[in-house]
């Protein structure tokens, strides 16, 4: 008895001296996670499931479909129509989970060899496409981002048969060679212009008929000042840091991550649209941009931010490299070696933290899991909480569940003791 009454009043005052502590620090997120090996690979889709040459994938921005999860396939490879198509996974991840495959019988132009796909708030999404000419011309250069409707009822299913152009919402041909998209609302959209070497805004204004083919009210902004580089094949994927407002870009073909303030630059002229008639076409110059990270990238492709840590995929090695964007100059934290080397292409994190990718010539998709050890409420994060809940089940306050004892076990002893509340701690801080 005397060694029980002994112990608790040591463990309580040294847990609380730790509370105090924690108390100031910032708490970390579930990516934290996968640095330490604590992750499983699992197979998600397959070509059975209509995966052709996949290049990027998205998940819907509407919060009532956050678990649809659309893939972009490249082209067809079944001696069909030439172009691109998708594959929506419904109830992405869960037990429930069913695909959908969809391919607009016009998708020869308007997703001739798809290389990236971006979903806006509004509902609708765009694709950039990995060639010189939409028309296969050998000499023409009509090509650029096109907007679609994520409507089922509308994609793929309206004038499937003419007399309009398939489903598509608009179409706007200034970018050959357009290898990654980002949404910034409405539908308005950025590209990353491989035949420029520059980075590009896109408003498609109001959409024309479905089918039509009205690009008149369209406006187009080039960066010309920043400079990126293509890697012929490979896509350039991009996306908004919702905290900083600043789009990060994986330049490729440069083996770096640049970004760059998209309310920067001045317009210092008109440039001429090729093939079509613009509401505006224009040259920008000022453009307030940064290197993020140059060293360590062979084949940057993949690129998605989530709650202050960007993560990049490296197509030449398959490792995923994560980064915390909230400290100036960035921090390389560690790396998801994958072992999948010259196959990902597109990266997105899920809304639960999962991390999806899609590997090219093998027509799959991969999900990553983590069960986040010291997260013992299970919300995501590594807060003071954790602590508070792991020293009351130890003082025999509280009853845990089975799945928060597991989280709570750090050390895999088969205990919850003051040594998991030192872990969970070190965790918080580190």
């Amino acid at each position: 008895m005397n060694k029980i009454f002994y112990q608790r009043p040591i463990t309580l005052f040294k847990a609380l001296s730790f509370l105090v502590i924690v108390s100031f620090i910032q708490s970390q997120n579930i990516i934290d996670a996968y640095l330490i090996g604590n992750y499983t690979t699992t197979l998600m889709g397959t070509q059975a499931q209509g995966l052709i040459l996949p290049r990027d994938l998205d998940f819907h921005k509407d919060v009532e479909r956050q678990n649809e999860l659309w893939v972009i396939n490249e082209n067809n490879l079944d001696g069909r129509n030439h172009g691109g198509s998708t594959v929506t996974y419904y109830d992405a991840g869960q037990e429930t989970q069913w695909t959908e495959y969809r391919k607009d019988s016009y998708s020869g132009h308007f997703m001739h060899t798809a290389s990236a796909i971006a979903m806006s708030e509004n509902g609708t999404f765009g694709n950039t496409l990995d060639c010189q000419d939409a028309n296969n011309n050998s000499d023409g250069y009509f090509t650029g981002p096109v907007l679609w409707d994520s409507d089922t009822s509308v994609y793929a299913r309206v004038n499937q048969n003419g007399p309009l152009l398939g489903s598509h919402l608009d179409m706007i041909h200034q970018t050959p060679y357009g290898e990654g998209i980002a949404s910034a609302g409405e539908n308005v959209y950025w590209v990353f212009d491989g035949f420029h070497n520059a980075i590009v805004k896109y408003d498609f204004v109001q959409p024309h008929i479905v089918g039509g083919d009205d690009h008149s009210d369209g406006k187009v902004w080039r960066h010309s000042e920043v400079v990126v580089q293509r890697s012929p094949g490979l896509s350039s994927h991009m996306e908004f840091d919702p905290a900083s407002g600043w789009l990060y870009i994986a330049d490729t073909g440069n083996e770096r991550i640049i970004k760059m303030d998209p309310n920067s630059g001045t317009v210092t002229g008109n440039l001429n649209p090729y093939g079509e008639t613009l509401a505006g076409y224009y040259n920008m110059s000022g453009t307030d941009w940064d290197v993020v990270a140059d060293t360590g990238l062979i084949k940057p492709t993949g690129l998605d931010i989530y709650d202050g840590k960007l993560l990049i995929s490296d197509y030449s090695n398959g490792d995923i490299i994560v980064y915390d964007i909230t400290q100036d100059p960035v921090v390389e934290l560690g790396r998801i070696e994958t072992g999948i080397s010259n196959q990902i292409m597109g990266l997105k994190v899920g809304p639960e933290g999962e991390i999806w990718f899609v590997c090219h010539t093998a027509h799959e998709l991969y999900q990553l899991t983590t069960l986040l050890m010291g997260d013992v409420n299970g919300d995501g994060s590594y807060t003071t909480i954790d602590v508070i809940l792991c020293v009351q089940y130890i003082m025999g306050l509280i009853d845990l569940e089975e799945d928060e004892i597991y989280r709570s076990d750090l050390n895999f002893d088969g205990e919850i003791n003051l040594f998991d509340v030192l872990h969970i701690v070190d965790v918080v801080a580190n």
